[in-house]
């Protein structure tokens, strides 16, 4: 490496540090203020407080990367170009690419740690986090804590975790799983529409059912009807009613409680392969996953694309 790129890369890395620093920590300070209460309420201890934002960190880093890697970039060449030590590159023999040439390393190098990053330690921090807030932070409180004095009747607990509506979710064995609402707290579903398809991806079968409850090994589905149909997608007899059932669709509630949001806890990798399962479904079932999957490269390497518009930005002549 020679001098004048070891000479960039000093006035870049301090720079892109402190952007680094201040970005994550105004992040989590921000959290912090923003969970307050609920730290107090429920008296969150500091272990468990330390081990969530210690956690949060990758998860923030790889959101804030990008604009540390242009602020550094406008500082760095702004700096030189307002000491004329541009001017004086120039002057030496030093092409415009030779300048910017550790810039551009290290908004690549950026990019590929990003890159690294989502597909390797995001998605497992993102399910901590998740889980912390659903555990410590979003429980409800204690009725009897949230009674007024001389009331008869407590108040109930404020429900913090949303029911899910309009869940989609398609599994192993070519089966499609609609609910129109799921709760993930009580672990059940109403309005249940399941589909059954065959290797071909001919449906053979539908269950449609007013409720389901999760057994702890699978759902139990209550109030519906079996309807079959034949090797052309016709209707073969009468629906068949029952009072309860277990069948076998549907995965596990905690996975079902991603499907809205399942693309930041899975890596590429895992993605690509949910939506090849979720691909019989069909138009807008997976459109909105597709772009999480392609979202996925595009954002690690927001760091050299916003490296590379910095560059032009910084070396403005100074008037």
């Amino acid at each position: 490496m020679k001098i004048l790129e070891r000479y960039t890369l000093r006035a870049y890395l301090g720079p892109l540090a402190w952007c680094l620093g201040i970005f994550v920590g105004m992040y989590l300070v921000l959290d912090l203020l923003g969970h307050l209460d609920e730290i107090l309420r429920n008296r969150v201890p500091m272990a468990a407080l330390a081990n969530y934002y210690l956690t949060m960190v990758p998860l923030v880093f790889v959101q804030v990367a990008p604009f540390a890697c242009l602020m550094a970039t406008l500082y760095t060449l702004g700096n030189f170009n307002r000491h004329q030590e541009l001017m004086a590159m120039r002057a030496s023999g030093v092409g415009p690419f030779g300048i910017v040439r550790p810039l551009l390393w290290m908004g690549l190098l950026a990019s590929a740690l990003v890159l690294v990053l989502n597909e390797a330690i995001v998605p497992e921090a993102a399910l901590v986090t998740d889980s912390f807030k659903a555990d410590r932070l979003e429980r409800p409180t204690d009725p009897s804590k949230s009674a007024k004095p001389g009331s008869a009747h407590p108040k109930k607990p404020h429900r913090v975790l949303k029911t899910i509506q309009h869940l989609a979710a398609y599994g192993l064995g070519h089966t499609l799983l609609y609910a129109r609402t799921f709760d993930p707290v009580d672990k059940t579903m109403e309005g249940i529409v399941i589909l059954q398809h065959g290797p071909n991806l001919r449906l053979q079968r539908k269950i449609s059912a007013e409720r389901a409850v999760w057994t702890g090994s699978g759902w139990r589905f209550l109030d519906g009807t079996i309807l079959q149909f034949d090797s052309q997608g016709r209707a073969v007899g009468r629906p068949v009613r029952f009072e309860a059932k277990i069948i076998q669709a549907g995965d596990r509630p905690e996975l079902l409680a991603k499907a809205e949001s399942q693309a930041i806890f899975m890596n590429t990798r895992d993605l690509y392969r949910y939506i090849e399962r979720l691909e019989a479904a069909g138009g807008a079932t997976i459109r909105k996953m597709k772009v999480d999957l392609y979202a996925k490269p595009a954002a690690a390497f927001a760091c050299l694309v916003l490296t590379l518009i910095g560059i032009p930005l910084a070396i403005q002549p100074i008037r």
